[in-house]
């Protein structure tokens, strides 16, 4: 795999356990532990992909979301959240997401049909397995 990914994520845990297994399968990746701080590393470089936690203190998800759009709107974007209010956010366009706790091979999937196809699936499920969770 290669990509370039900007994982933002306020919980260490999540942030480090994401971050170590995505460049484990051969993605660049670079960790921020706050949606602020992803803003301005979107604004100074170059991502194929935004992982952004939902609930962030400074700037949440869907905020870092529609900066995203504007200052890079060919980079594919997946939100992590422990939160059921996630399954009513699936209408916002050109954003994917992922429920806590990540199944780390579903992650994958996600990223790798991102990739493929420059786009989040439509009909997202939120099914959960018992392997490889984070978070």
């Amino acid at each position: 795999m290669t990509g370039k990914i900007l994982v933002a994520a306020d919980d260490y845990i999540t942030r480090n356990s994401v971050s170590l297994f995505l460049s484990r399968q051969g993605y660049d990746v670079v960790s921020v532990d706050n949606g602020t701080e992803a803003a301005k590393r979107l604004s100074a470089e170059s991502f194929d992909l935004v992982l952004s936690d939902f609930d962030m203190p400074g700037m949440d998800g869907v905020s870092l979301s529609k900066h995203t759009h504007r200052v890079a709107p060919h980079t594919a974007i997946i939100i992590m959240s422990g939160s059921a209010d996630i399954k009513n956010l699936t209408a916002v366009g050109g954003i994917d997401f992922i429920q806590k706790p990540i199944i780390l091979d579903k992650l994958l999937a996600k990223i790798e049909l991102a990739f493929a196809t420059g786009a989040p699936p439509n009909g997202t499920q939120f099914g959960f397995e018992d392997r490889h969770f984070i978070g």
